[in-house]
């Protein structure tokens, strides 16, 4: 798996690259030995006036450390939330609901 962040703050630009996406007929092959199976955006932060906000797409979500070290901007579901009040410092990224479900640790306790 190949990850690629984009960087714009052009909202326009985020929801042409989404319909491209959705639009896009996998797999594509770049050259012989190259081929894009399947593309998934987690994350997009949005300008908010005083900072960022950092929402994830659908079955994307923030852990509970990162909604409480940033600031939760909706509610917290099952330790985790959809938004947070700033751009991670560290590249982090909201994560799937399948791999956070999967790694969870039964006897780990968070407060959110």
């Amino acid at each position: 798996m190949i990850e690629i962040e984009l960087n714009t703050t052009d909202v326009t630009v985020i929801d042409q690259l989404r319909a491209i996406l959705r639009n896009a007929t996998y797999p594509v092959r770049i050259n012989n030995l190259i081929q894009i199976t399947g593309v998934n955006m987690s994350t997009v932060c949005y300008p908010n006036g005083t900072g960022f906000q950092c929402r994830c797409e659908d079955q994307y979500r923030w852990s509970c450390d990162q909604c409480v070290s940033y600031g939760k901007c909706d509610n917290i579901t099952s330790d985790t939330c959809g938004c947070i009040n700033a751009i991670p410092p560290d590249g982090q990224y909201c994560q799937s609901v399948q791999h956070q479900s999967k790694n969870q640790h039964p006897h780990t306790f968070d407060f959110c």
